[in-house]
């Protein structure tokens, strides 16, 4: 889904990049030194500098520390994520670290929180043909950023019911679908994922209504979000949420097996390796 990226947004990056000067500066610190600190390039540096390119959380928390900064930096990039999403999204962001369990139902695209880099940056280019490089690289950044969840010492555990297509189509080619693969099963084999594929051939199965997500709150609350064609919506009553869990239990009714699934995503995996033998 295309999103234009708010003029409030694009003035916060070019202060983020304003402030990074002035303390560099202040501190008599050269690029090369921020960049070596920050693990990235002096150029990459300089691009954030001149608005041209996003930070990372990371990024922020490593400059303020450098360039004693007082947290200003990381206030900052804060601020650009509170520009950047919209009401919609932005209720999903804050409550997926509090949650306790994903099932998730993707007819076309693998989940957000399971995307490698390079696949959420081939799939968010291809999704958003109209926006620039920036504010495709602003959406990439943020979506690694959600990720940090399966980081934490508690991480949450999910069930992703996924139509087969999301699987076979080449998204960003061979190399970085062998490599999105890699990422999901090394998720489940660390028990935090578990993936079933409804083959194509299944007919009319009752995910045709499209994409959705139940989260399980770990205060007991149960949650959903629901994609349109134009927007998401997030989903607090109860009938609602029953409704979209009874359709999950269908789902999982007409996939694969636990077993099956792993067995198909290492047989695509080889494939997309070139490896697949006759």
């Amino acid at each position: 889904m295309a999103k234009k990226v708010p003029a409030a947004e694009n003035q916060t990056l070019r202060q983020f990049g304003t402030e990074l000067a002035r303390l560099r500066s202040l501190s008599e610190t050269s690029q090369r030194t921020v960049s070596g600190r920050a693990q990235i390039s002096p150029q990459l540096v300089g691009a954030i500098e001149r608005g041209e390119r996003y930070p990372s959380l990371e990024f922020s928390q490593k400059a303020d520390e450098l360039l004693n900064g007082g947290g200003l930096l990381e206030s900052l990039w804060r601020k650009m994520q509170n520009d950047a999403y919209p009401h919609f999204i932005g209720e999903l962001v804050d409550v997926e670290p509090l949650t306790r369990m994903f099932r998730v139902y993707e007819p076309q695209l693998v989940p957000g929180l399971l995307q490698t880099e390079d696949f959420a940056r081939a799939a968010l280019t291809g999704g958003n043909p109209r926006e620039p490089h920036n504010a495709v690289e602003r959406l990439v950044i943020g979506r690694m950023e959600r990720q940090r969840i399966w980081e934490s010492s508690a991480p949450p555990h999910m069930v992703a019911v996924l139509d087969e297509v999301v699987l076979t189509r080449p998204t960003g080619g061979t190399s970085i679908m062998s490599a999105q693969i890699s990422r999901m099963l090394n998720l489940m084999d660390q028990r935090l994922l578990k993936v079933l594929v409804i083959p194509t051939e299944r007919d009319g199965h009752p995910g045709l209504t499209g994409p959705f997500t139940l989260l399980s709150l770990k205060d007991g609350r149960d949650l959903a979000y629901v994609e349109e064609a134009l927007a998401g919506r997030m989903v607090h009553d109860r009938e609602g949420i029953r409704t979209l869990s009874l359709q999950f239990g269908d789902l999982q009714e007409v996939a694969l097996s636990p077993a099956e699934s792993q067995r198909l995503l290492m047989k695509l995996k080889e494939g997309f390796d070139g490896t697949q033998l006759a």
